[in-house]
């Protein structure tokens, strides 16, 4: 497959093995088949491997951003980014996949919809504007439920760009900024708690209501627009599995007012220490014993 953006690298990190390549394909292609990601043991039997090799795999997996793995904070929740699970969810076991980014493992209220058909389920409101990528050339619905008025919500997309959205005064909550991610007391090293308080809004009145009160509060707000643009510097060839995230430095630059990375203060424009906390989330990939699999792209 052609590759969707330019391989000019100012910095590289860590690559992904052929081993733990071929492990991520095996996922996503039982994601797209069943909706849902296979258990460890499936993948030890697939690849004549022990389980050890397997969990070294997604380690690296999970330390890319790729998947996700159960832990116990998570192992009996009974709501899912602020609302109720379906009664017949199953979350997986302790050590299993619990997300394969943006999918869920297990059933939820963000329901994707290909053809009419749907057997898959978002990972979050922020991963939901792109989803799409994964069903190359077909129109993909997600339809969800706004956390502040439960009313449902619906985002239209193919191949990842935003076609539609309802209602029109839609907004996205991002929860937690990247430096919470891996260090919040309690949270140490959990791949998961960064997503739990990602929110669908029906509006950013609905939104600032719900804020009000609520100092303890560190995401931000965003429009699908802004997000779906945002997570396409990113996300280009998110499909492939050989994929791994990238940083696109004049892209970020030239896109930096439109998707909030600088926002304008006072008629000033300051840089979004929601995005700068990035820096601190890296230091804590080392600290948890993670690498960091991220190249720097010139484009």
């Amino acid at each position: 497959m052609a590759r969707k953006y330019s391989d000019t690298v100012l910095f590289r990190g860590n690559r992904f093995s052929d081993t733990t390549k071929q492990i991520k394909r095996f996922i996503y292609e039982s994601v797209l088949a069943t909706g849902y990601a296979p258990k460890v043991k499936e993948i030890v039997d697939a690849f004549n491997l022990s389980e050890q090799q397997v969990r070294e795999s997604l380690h690296d997996l999970e330390g890319g951003i790729i998947v996700a793995l159960q832990n116990e904070q998570h192992a009996h929740i009974e709501e899912f980014m602020g609302q109720k699970l379906p009664d017949d969810a199953v979350l997986p076991e302790v050590g299993e996949i619990y997300y394969a980014r943006p999918f869920a493992n297990f059933k939820n209220h963000h329901r994707v919809f290909v053809d009419g058909e749907q057997k898959w389920y978002g990972e979050c409101p922020v991963e939901c504007t792109t989803i799409s990528y994964f069903f190359p050339g077909k129109e993909v619905i997600v339809r969800s439920i706004a956390h502040d008025t439960g009313e449902a919500i619906e985002i239209i997309g193919k191949d990842g760009e935003l076609l539609d959205y309802t209602p029109r005064s839609l907004r996205i909550y991002w929860g937690r900024p990247f430096g919470t991610w891996l260090s919040t007391k309690g949270h140490e090293g959990d791949f998961i708690f960064p997503c739990d308080k990602n929110y669908f809004f029906s509006s950013e009145d609905g939104y600032k209501e719900w804020r009000s009160g609520r100092s303890d509060e560190k995401g931000q707000i965003f429009t699908p627009v802004m997000i779906n643009h945002l997570l396409r510097m990113y996300n280009y060839g998110h499909e492939r599995f050989d994929y791994q995230y990238h940083f696109p430095l004049l892209k970020v630059m030239l896109a930096a007012f439109t998707v909030g990375i600088i926002r304008i203060k006072m008629f000033l424009p300051i840089p979004n220490p929601f995005f700068l906390s990035m820096a601190k989330f890296f230091r804590d990939l080392r600290k948890y014993g993670y690498k960091l699999f991220l190249d720097v792209k010139l484009w």
